[in-house]
């Protein structure tokens, strides 16, 4: 096994007893071989691996998974940020179990593509992960998915491949639904190439929905990020906004783009620039972010929670 490779292994578990099972053969043999290990999981999952671990448990990280990247993009960007933190561990070890409990459908959906989409975005990393999955909380659906959405599924210290692995794009465009039309009372923008004028006219119209102060200003920066990696052609890009329940969203529709990488945006930056970078920074800005293509060109969605969600602690501005 090269140690470049990602290797990305699931792990549904019904008793502690299963859980340390595979958990504690994972991070022992990480120990022996000196390799980084990364332990993050719900709270209880974290004092049964200590507990176990006994006199080597300091030698191990530890994070409480509602905290390790509450969004997905979020979520690759501290995975990759540990990897980048052990520069020369030829490979690093991640115990992640996803929190499922309380998400709306749209987090859910959001959350298992990103699962699926680990498979090409991490490629190369030097990461080996295992992503446990409690059937004892975690949904049937949730559970079947999560076998398509690793290439291998651990049981104890077995490692079987998963008869049911979706490759990785197939996956995301099968899980993902259509996005709702947008609303008649959208306020719709032309782009006509002047970002600095477009970025204010943004700003103005979102005031107007709620956003203020540094809002106004992070949202319109994540909208022009999209705007400024569009390619050229004869139809001009368009952006639409809209107020939702307790969130502005906005459009942007490429319409000389009649396809995008699915993954886009998930990737790290490098010191080379790409042009997914802007899509990665919105990620990181907006709450949540869509992409879907069709014959007419893309469309890219984005959402950020408005005032009030903002100050109740919701949102990535909190």
């Amino acid at each position: 096994m090269k140690g470049s490779e990602f290797v990305h292994q699931g792990c549904v578990y019904a008793s502690d007893e299963e859980f340390l099972g595979m958990a504690v053969p994972f991070i022992t043999e990480g120990l022996r071989r000196d390799e980084p290990v990364l332990v993050t999981t719900k709270p209880v999952n974290l004092d049964l691996v200590q507990d176990a671990l006994g006199r080597h448990a300091h030698r191990v990280d530890y994070a409480e998974t509602a905290f390790f990247g509450r969004r997905p993009p979020q979520r690759v960007a501290a995975f990759t940020g540990y990897r980048y933190r052990h520069p020369r561990a030829v490979r690093v070890r991640i115990l992640a179990e996803p929190v499922w409990s309380g998400r709306s459908v749209r987090q859910v959906e959001a959350w298992e593509c990103m699962e699926s989409a680990l498979n090409t975005v991490l490629t190369g990393s030097g990461i080996h992960m295992i992503c446990p999955y409690d059937a004892r909380d975690v949904p049937p659906e949730i559970v079947s998915n999560a076998r398509r959405t690793h290439p291998h599924m651990v049981e104890g210290a077995t490692v079987a491949p998963s008869g049911a692995y979706t490759e990785p794009v197939s996956f995301v465009r099968h899980r993902s639904t259509a996005l709702p039309g947008r609303p008649q009372e959208a306020v719709v923008l032309g782009f006509g190439g002047d970002l600095s004028r477009m970025r204010h006219a943004i700003v103005m119209e979102t005031a107007m929905l709620g956003l203020l102060g540094e809002q106004l200003m992070i949202f319109s920066a994540a909208v022009g990020e999209i705007l400024g990696g569009a390619t050229g052609g004869h139809a001009r890009p368009t952006v639409a906004l809209w107020a939702g329940p307790g969130e502005v969203v906005c459009d942007v529709h490429l319409p000389s783009t009649t396809s995008l990488d699915p993954f886009i945006g998930l990737h790290p930056p490098t010191l080379d620039p790409r042009p997914g970078d802007g899509f990665w920074l919105a990620r990181q800005i907006c709450d949540h972010l869509d992409v879907r293509c069709g014959p007419d060109g893309a469309t890219v969605r984005l959402h950020t929670p408005n005032l009030r969600t903002a100050e109740e602690g919701r949102g990535p501005f909190a």
